[in-house]
């Protein structure tokens, strides 16, 4: 674990007002894409193998399976379970033992290669790919609502890898690896840029990302030397005028 005074993560992590502070990090856990799940009160681990792990919110495994795909590149959770993506256009729903609940589908012609996947507040999916860079907002039945060209933005977002959003300020969360910016971009519900905060101070090549919203607990993973970093996270302000729905209070808080 690296730790950085704290006058220096100050300086290197907090741009126009966006705070993320470092807890600690949990070495040897590959985090292709994560996803906060208040059901179960941890975090859902994609390490694009077969297995997905479930963390406690402090680093603690829980439990794993296997999910029965060759590849798992996403994830994202729902009321019944979790929605898993393998990357190449293929989906499959399973509930929180694994057990697949229906055949597997495509959710959009459009998406192939999912990188990140993010179940918003009102049933539709925050998407994002890398080739090419895209933020996308999809529908339940494949319409895709929204589609906005990372490598347009200022500064250009070339290799998004993971989504979220914090229910509380409405600001979309995604980070781009090391292809790109190695960063935290913090967006608006339209794309606009609001804040970018480099990462590469705790590790390389970022690729998932999660939020626990009612402590404000932000979890990155990375790709280079297989780490899952733990922060504190507040938003630089907000984006909606009402918070969203976020599901259960975690009910080990």
């Amino acid at each position: 674990m690296r730790i950085l005074p704290l006058f220096l993560t100050l300086i290197w992590a907090a741009p126009a007002g966006a705070e993320l502070l470092h807890r600690e990090t949990i070495a040897g856990l590959r985090g292709v894409s994560l996803a906060y799940d208040a059901q179960v009160c941890g975090v859902w681990v994609a390490t694009e193998g077969r297995e997905v792990i479930l963390i406690g919110t402090t680093g603690r495994e829980i439990m794993r399976f296997d999910a029965g795909m060759p590849s798992v590149r996403s994830l994202t959770v729902e009321p019944d379970g979790l929605l898993l993506a393998d990357g190449w256009g293929r989906f499959r729903r399973v509930d929180r033992d694994g057990r697949a609940r229906a055949e597997d589908f495509s959710l959009s012609a459009t998406l192939v290669d999912t990188e990140g996947l993010h179940r918003d507040a009102d049933g539709s999916f925050l998407v994002v790919e890398d080739d090419p860079s895209r933020l996308m907002r999809v529908a339940p039945d494949g319409e895709v609502l929204m589609e906005l060209w990372g490598d347009r933005f200022d500064p250009p977002m070339v290799e998004p890898q993971g989504v979220e959003r914090d229910p509380f300020s409405g600001n979309i969360l995604v980070v781009d690896d090391n292809e790109g910016l190695n960063a935290l971009f913090e967006l608006a519900p339209d794309g606009a840029v609001l804040t970018v905060t480099p990462l590469s101070a705790w590790g390389f090549d970022a690729e998932g990302v999660a939020l626990q919203p009612e402590t404000g607990t932000l979890f990155i993973g990375f790709d280079g030397g297989h780490a899952v970093a733990i922060f504190d996270w507040r938003p630089s302000g907000m984006s909606i005028e009402a918070p969203l729905e976020r599901g259960p209070d975690c009910a080990f808080m």
